[in-house]
């Protein structure tokens, strides 16, 4: 019969943003030392609110189990002397591992011959266990800053105030620093008593609940969905309420309750942009629209409901005229300068110290746009060109600099009220997408162009100064970079090689005198692709393995073909012909040919057959490989299988000869490459294909 534990660290108020993060890794800690404690349970559970991380977990072992483990000793040869009895280093060890000198044994192990004993270790109570266990979960948590309250040298986000463990109805005594564990918790400021006595575990969720605390965040979600529900009905207006929003107050709050408010209609004329973002970056309110207009209505949530609904009505409507006003005034200010007249001042802002101002990074951005524009053939160059001079001017407005989200939505507000043409306002509003995994990618040839050039100059740029991306660590947003440019490719279908464009373009980088090539741009973009195609396009692993192989920078094209293989990579067929290549890729890995041969050095009708099959599939896979039709492709290529097969039969490639060796290999590598069109086909994971150098060749 398992058990149930419940352990609650109770902390000042954690930012919202935080307590998520920290829940998964209470968790994850979680699953951790219990299954090293070798402890089953039949269910783990993480509760946050903004005061509190809630471990619960049904079904817990009482103990653990009796087990023996295998103890390595010293070798034998310290273990016994010449005459086979056991030497002091063997008594000693013996002794420390409890055990009798009779019961060593001598095992082979890769370092030699070892001595070996095997000891029965004796499970400890579960109670016993916690007070090492739960004090190490909270020590692994780590949030995203640091404090110290005390002198105990104990640092987290915000201080802890309480602990509390229970197993089943037994109080679990737990120390960390200053703090040791009670039998209370503490329930909604407002609502819920200060001090509140806990039987057992079950009664922690009864109490919990009845002072007024909300432990599930799914609920409080759920809660607030709700609320939105009854007031939208009342107002006829729909929420714009994003998935972050959301949780920012579900986790900020312990009992969401809301107050509907209203703002006079004047502040309407502003932007809908600027209105909302107003409401939602101060003060976390949720603004309302109808079809798609804006409505003098919102929502804020107050953590609990006690008090007058009225009083704080008042004041949230009272402190959201104050901020409307604000941005009113701003707006009405930015109006007097024109972007273009901004853009200009962008010669004295610093973008990053080697790369110089942002109107550098402007000039640079200008020639990846053309290059861009021009290989696509989108034509509209100089309205391309305008967007992207543009593009940068709201940085310097007062309302980017209130609100930095609204970067390029701003731009694009102020450049349509200024004259400028649809493509070009359009383009300065799309330019930073995609920022975040869920937003869209631009649309308009001047906003996918303009994205495409920022980001490729900051990827660019960084890269080559020496930038590092490792773990957490991403200053610049790389990766979010570099999945922008992946996406709009992917979405837009662009038959675009950015490897060459970067390649191309890198001159625009002299002044670094870098020692970096831009190959380590390239590896970065072709795993950022990787990741694309796994996660977003749930491709399987193998054939990604394959298609990213072939390192090409027409990422609509690794995608083309990734679709073909996965079409036909069951069928006999094909996984015949990727043991055959596998056989080929295998023998010349590693080896020192650069795909020169002579035809007229063939000695045998198999060598000759493969090279005729060969030139056959090469004419036909270069047509078809610029119309990306990689299905027939992979069709030709399967067509060489059986003169592969017959050539492996009876050719030896590594003959003694050198010359013939060298011929034969430079032969094959011209064949891995022609495959290589599709992509490295050896690393699809097929029955059979356990080929290698070493098992592929006659002797």
């Amino acid at each position: 019969m398992g058990q149930d534990l419940l352990f609650e660290i109770g902390v000042e108020e954690i930012p919202p943003r935080e307590s998520p993060m920290l829940a998964r890794q209470l968790s994850a800690a979680a699953e951790d030392q219990f299954r090293a404690a070798r402890l089953g349970y039949s269910g783990l559970e993480v509760y946050y609110t903004p005061r509190r991380l809630v471990l619960s977990i049904g079904n817990l072992d009482e103990g653990q189990k009796d087990i023996t483990q295998e103890v390595k000793g010293p070798s034998k040869k310290i273990a016994f002397d010449a005459d086979g009895k056991p030497t002091k280093a063997a008594l000693g060890f013996c002794k420390g591992q409890a055990v009798e000198a009779e019961s060593l044994y001598v095992k082979e192990i890769p370092e030699g011959e070892y001595v070996f004993a095997k000891k029965k270790v004796t499970g400890r109570l579960t109670s016993g266990l916690l007070p090492d266990i739960l004090p190490k979960l909270i020590e692994g948590l780590a949030p995203s800053e640091t404090m110290r309250w005390d002198d105990s040298g104990i640092r987290f986000i915000r201080p802890i105030r309480w602990l509390l463990c229970y197993l089943d109805d037994q109080p679990v005594e737990i120390e960390f620093g200053r703090l040791k564990s009670g039998k209370s918790t503490r329930g909604h400021r407002l609502l819920g008593e200060p001090q509140i006595e806990i039987k057992d575990a079950h009664d922690y969720f009864k109490k919990i609940k009845s002072n007024g605390v909300v432990l599930e965040p799914d609920k409080r979600r759920a809660n607030i969905k709700e609320a939105l529900r009854k007031v939208t009905g009342e107002i006829k207006a729909q929420p714009n309420l994003s998935p972050e929003l959301l949780a920012e107050i579900a986790d900020n709050l312990e009992n969401p309750s809301p107050i509907l408010g209203k703002f006079p209609d004047e502040f309407l004329k502003l932007p809908r942009e600027i209105l909302e973002t107003t409401l939602i970056e101060h003060q976390k309110f949720i603004p309302f629209v109808v079809n798609e207009n804006p409505s003098p209505y919102f929502v804020g949530f107050r953590d609990g409901t006690v008090g007058s609904d009225e009083l704080v009505n008042s004041g949230y409507e009272r402190v959201v005229g104050a901020r409307l006003t604000d941005s009113q005034f701003f707006f009405n200010e930015d109006r007097r300068t024109t972007l273009s007249e901004r853009a200009k001042m962008l010669k004295s802002v610093v973008y990053q110290e080697r790369l110089g101002t942002i109107s550098d990074k402007v000039e640079r951005m200008r020639k990846f746009a053309s290059e861009i524009g021009s290989r696509l053939n989108y034509g509209r160059a100089e309205e391309i060109d305008r967007t992207v001079s543009l593009c940068k001017g709201d940085l310097l407005t007062t309302m980017v600099g209130e609100f930095p989200e609204l970067q390029g939505i701003v731009g694009g507000i102020y450049a349509k009220l200024e004259g400028e043409p649809e493509l070009v306002s359009k383009g300065i509003y799309e330019h930073y997408l995609p920022d975040k995994a869920d937003d869209p990618v631009p649309q308009t040839l001047a906003g996918i162009a303009t994205s495409l050039a920022d980001k490729l100059d900051t990827l660019v740029g960084s890269l080559l100064q020496g930038a590092e991306v490792t773990g957490s660590r991403d200053p610049f947003g790389l990766r979010r970079k570099a999945n922008g440019i992946i996406r709009i490719s992917l979405e837009h279908r662009l038959n675009l090689d950015f490897f060459q464009l970067i390649d191309d373009l890198k001159g625009l980088y002299s002044f670094l005198a870098s020692k970096a090539e831009t190959q380590k741009i390239k590896d970065f973009l072709i795993e950022r692709l990787y990741q694309e195609l796994r996660t977003d396009y749930e491709i399987a692993y193998d054939i990604v393995d394959a298609v990213t192989a072939a390192r090409d920078g027409n990422f609509n094209r690794v995608l083309f073909r990734a679709r073909a293989l996965e079409k036909i990579r069951e069928e006999a067929d094909f996984q015949s012909l990727v043991i055959a290549f596998s056989r080929v890729c295998n023998i010349t890995r590693g080896q020192p040919s650069a795909g020169s041969f002579d035809p007229q050095l063939f000695e045998d009708e198999a060598e000759r057959g493969l090279w005729r099959a060969y030139l056959k599939a090469e004419g036909q896979i270069g047509q078809l490989a610029h119309a990306a039709q990689y299905e027939k492709i992979i069709q030709h290529l399967i067509e060489l299988r059986e003169p592969i097969d017959h050539y492996f039969d009876k050719v030896l490639v590594m003959a003694n000869d050198r010359d013939v060796r060298q011929n034969r290999l430079g032969f094959l590598t011209k064949i891995v490459e022609l495959f290589f069109t599709v992509g490295d086909l050896s690393k699809i994971v097929v029955e059979g294909n356990q080929a290698d150098p070493s098992t592929t060749q006659k002797n």
